[in-house]
């Protein structure tokens, strides 16, 4: 009897991956636990392993841009040679990159139709090809110099894509100076994440601006008593995890139509790796001292940057934290990781005139943004969380308090 090996759900969020390559071929011989291939997810690049032993008889064709559905068979071990893989799978399951963004035509929207249901006609609208809403000079000439029509829009009636529209982009593609790249699966998913959240999140924005004197100075004795390094971002970490105890609250996030509380707090922190975004979480960062929570981001971020990330590294969370202040931004607003429910946007600590009892000096500060889900959470509350949070890291010591593996200063 056949072994099937299917394309796995390496995340909560993945629905298909890509087979980056096989690792075996047609006719060797595994054993459980041996590594048949490698496939790149929304997030990472994992392994797939043998569950148990045989000859493979069985690969499922690949190209670099083959999305394949969770759960299709990819692979069959000890399968029989009248068998075929497309006996297993739905036609449907597993489709090219370029046929999966195909357009259909676009219809006009009823200016009396809900929000809910312009959102669903816009996903609709961008997973079918428009090929049928060409002219037929662009059909034939776009098939004879093999254009995809997907990169054009059109200007004519309703959208449609007349001949001048394809002229101009040969105009737009022959130029020298324009170099077309071919975006990566996982920047593709990420477009496509994105913009859904985007779309469908309700995100509402808060700032606040913290001085940053006293945190500075606590950094300084810490590092200067202690031969694991701190950084700002291992602070502002602890002092998150600290805020959402203060407000329990604000630790949930919006699944399907339903609001799930957690007991943990975990914290996701933005890293920033060629191909794109990942989000590795801290765990139940608000047990943890300064100098586990720094040390535990140290190896996330090595992990991610290598791609060796396990799918449980980065599940879960109900905020995450990006901090741009180290390239000199000092405000900006982030999107929304779901299903978390927010995201702390950190600008740099920039130095700078302030008042204190009236009279002007010299400090530093930094702006923190909200961005939050207002289906799980009203103003009132996110407002609460940053406060507090803001309010932490102007009193830091509390934070030194709380971490039991910092020495005495």
């Amino acid at each position: 009897m056949a072994i099937k090996v299917l394309m796995p759900a390496l995340s909560p969020t993945m629905s298909e991956g890509v087979i980056n390559k096989w690792l075996v071929n047609i006719g060797d011989t595994v054993s459980a636990g041996d590594i048949l291939a490698e496939i790149e997810t929304d997030k990472a690049t994992m392994e797939v392993e043998a569950v148990d032993e045989g000859e493979i008889t069985h690969l499922i064709d690949t190209t670099p841009d083959k999305q394949i559905a969770v759960n299709s068979v990819i692979a069959l071990i000890n399968g029989s040679k009248d068998e075929r893989l497309e006996d297993y799978n739905d036609k449907d399951q597993t489709v090219s990159s370029e046929e999966k963004n195909k357009v259909s035509e676009t219809p006009k929207v009823n200016t009396e139709v809900d929000n809910s249901q312009i959102i669903e006609r816009s996903k609709d609208s961008n997973t079918k090809q428009n090929t049928n809403f060409a002219s037929p000079f662009v059909k034939k000439f776009s098939k004879d110099n093999n254009i995809d029509l997907n990169l054009i829009k059109g200007s004519g009636p309703d959208g449609r894509i007349i001949k001048k529209d394809i002229q101009n982009f040969q105009l737009h593609i022959n130029d020298e100076s324009i170099t077309v790249i071919e975006p990566s699966s996982i920047r593709k998913i990420i477009a496509e994440r994105t913009t859904q959240t985007k779309n469908e999140v309700p995100h509402f924005y808060l700032t606040i601006e913290t001085r940053m004197d006293k945190l500075i100075n606590l950094r300084k004795k810490i590092n200067s008593n202690s031969d694991i390094k701190i950084s700002f971002n291992d602070l502002i970490v602890k002092a998150c995890a600290m805020a959402i105890a203060k407000n329990p609250e604000t630790n949930i996030s919006w699944v399907n139509g339903k609001i799930h509380q957690y007991k943990n707090i975990d914290i996701a922190i933005a890293v920033a790796l060629k191909e794109g975004l990942i989000t590795p979480i801290v765990k139940e960062a608000d047990t943890k001292g300064l100098a586990e929570i720094s040390t535990e981001i140290k190896s996330l971020v090595k992990k991610a940057n290598q791609n060796k990330l396990l799918p449980e590294e980065y599940s879960g969370g109900s905020i995450t934290i990006s901090n741009l202040g180290m390239f000199g931004i000092t405000e900006f607003q982030a999107i929304i990781n779901p299903p978390q429910s927010s995201i702390i946007a950190i600008g740099s600590i920039i130095e700078k005139p302030v008042v204190n009892s009236g009279s002007i000096e010299i400090g530093h500060s930094m702006k923190s943004t909200i961005s939050a889900d207002h289906r799980s959470l009203d103003g009132a509350v996110a407002a609460k969380l940053l406060k507090d949070f803001s309010d932490i890291l102007e009193d830091p010591f509390q934070i030194w308090l709380n971490s039991m593996d910092m020495e005495v200063i």
